[in-house]
């Protein structure tokens, strides 16, 4: 994916520049931290890398193509088929199963209720270590396993990129070791790149690469 030259505003009469002149790269297996202080537009530049907004100037090209005049329906299919969410909240859905909720983005994709990606989704949940808890509601687990469940949905679709807002900032720090782990071992092991968006300064050490974010701007 590239972003080139990517501005983005806020607001009709005043506007807010959030982002300024933003020049990326990633490859295929990056494992990459963002950071900077809260309001610098680190969540505004992960937003537009999984195209839940669109940039007000610029250009974001995905394996060359210009995702950046796309419909609201052509951005909810890339996100779906390319992009795995991961956030800190979870955002699972208590009233369903483990093995519910990492399907869900597949329902999303067929437009109905289907298992047969069970079997995948029993494997996935397996490599995340929860192999026994598909049938247990999710609101049972603790906030680590909560996000394990979360990354194995992320995982579904086979996503080239995941996104990681803050994923280890409700967990311990030893939850938070654990959840490095297992993100770095997707990326070895998949080579899925895996962006992360955090504060964490443990996490962002063990990185490959860091892009620190000032008032919109790369620094």
């Amino acid at each position: 994916m590239k972003l080139k030259n990517i501005d983005k505003s806020y607001g009709d009469k005043i506007l807010t520049k959030v982002l300024n002149n933003i020049n990326l790269t990633f490859y295929r297996g990056d494992f990459i931290a963002i950071i900077g202080e809260s309001g610098s537009g680190k969540s505004t530049l992960l937003n537009l890398i999984g195209s839940l907004d669109k940039p007000t100037s610029g250009d974001i090209y995905f394996k060359e193509k210009n995702m950046a005049h796309y419909t609201l329906d052509e951005m909810a299919e890339f996100r779906n088929k390319n992009i795995g969410f991961i956030f800190q909240f979870h955002f699972l859905l208590p009233e369903f199963t483990v093995l519910e909720n990492i399907l869900m983005p597949t329902w999303i994709r067929s437009q109905k209720d289907t298992y047969e990606l069970k079997d995948r989704a029993l494997e996935i949940l397996e490599y995340v270590g929860l192999k026994s808890f598909g049938n247990r509601k999710s609101g049972d687990l603790s906030g680590g396993q909560q996000q394990r469940v979360a990354i194995a949905r992320a995982l579904i679709n086979n996503p080239d990129i995941v996104l990681a807002d803050e994923p280890t900032g409700n967990l311990d720090s030893h939850s938070s070791s654990e959840i490095y782990d297992l993100l770095r071992k997707i990326n070895k092991d998949l080579k899925t790149t895996i962006i992360i968006v955090t504060h964490d300064l443990r996490i962002s050490n063990m990185c490959d690469r860091v892009i620190k974010i000032s008032d919109g701007m790369i620094v």
